[in-house]
């Protein structure tokens, strides 16, 4: 009797603080109408301590940011934004615009064939996305099967057939991007940095040589931990360590 009073307890708490949450992000979306940009981010802010996030929540916070030329957590609230919706495209084309707000200007190494697949197809949805596509052949799956097994033309049995054995290769295509797509988000960890400039190491020790500086706004891969330091690799391949408490993780 216990557990359910504190289940309930804990459902209905749920639902009225993402009442709460509801109320504050349209009375942030008023006061950042209204240009108060610093006030709507303080609601903003209060939302997102409260672990309810969402693609446009981070949008409306970059946003915000980028108003009030901020440009290390503009460009990462439009990189959350884009990990949760890699479909935003008004995430990813103001992205642009903070990115042009920094300093370090990087030419990225080309893109091989696998990597540009991965970009424009792969990561195009989310693994969860297409886990549901996976989910919804499988029922397609399903029911071709049962309308070949039941079916006595010889015509609509061959055309039920073909279909089906197509839906159990989109079914291993999908369920392969799914494992591809989590696989990357999983093991491939991005950073933004925050320092206003911050010396990027060939070791991770404070006496290491200075290999480069970077500048708030520039996102970098994370290779490798060590205390308080992180190995990261930047778009043109250059490596080094930088001190932990320069950058923001991204997931």
């Amino acid at each position: 009797m216990k557990n359910i009073l504190f289940i309930t307890i804990l459902i209905l708490s749920n639902v009225l603080f993402a009442q709460s949450a509801d109320s504050l992000f349209v009375e942030a979306n008023k006061l950042y109408q209204q240009e108060n940009y610093v006030e709507s981010l303080s609601l903003y802010e209060q939302i997102e301590a409260g672990n309810l996030a969402s693609d446009d929540l981070y949008f409306n916070m970059a946003n915000a940011y980028y108003k009030t030329n901020k440009v290390a957590p503009a460009v990462y609230y439009y990189e959350k934004a884009l990990l949760l919706n890699p479909n935003h495209t008004d995430a990813a084309y103001n992205l642009t615009f903070a990115r042009r707000m920094g300093i370090d200007n990087i030419e990225a190494l080309p893109k091989s064939i696998a990597q540009k697949f991965t970009d424009s197809i792969i990561l195009r949805l989310s693994y969860n996305a297409w886990a549901y596509i996976a989910v919804s052949f499988s029922f397609l799956f399903a029911l071709l099967f049962l309308l070949y097994h039941f079916s006595y033309s010889s015509g609509r049995k061959r055309f039920y057939f073909i279909a089906s054995i197509l839906s159990a290769i989109f079914i291993i295509v999908t369920v392969s991007f799914a494992y591809s797509n989590y696989e990357y988000i999983t093991n491939y960890k991005t950073a933004i940095v925050f320092a206003e400039q911050s010396d990027v190491k060939s070791a991770p020790t404070s006496s290491g040589e200075i290999d480069f500086e970077l500048h708030e706004g520039t996102k970098v891969q994370l290779l490798e931990r060590l205390d308080d330091w992180r190995k990261i690799k930047i778009a043109d391949g250059k490596i080094g360590w930088i001190a932990a408490a320069d950058i923001k993780e991204l997931q």
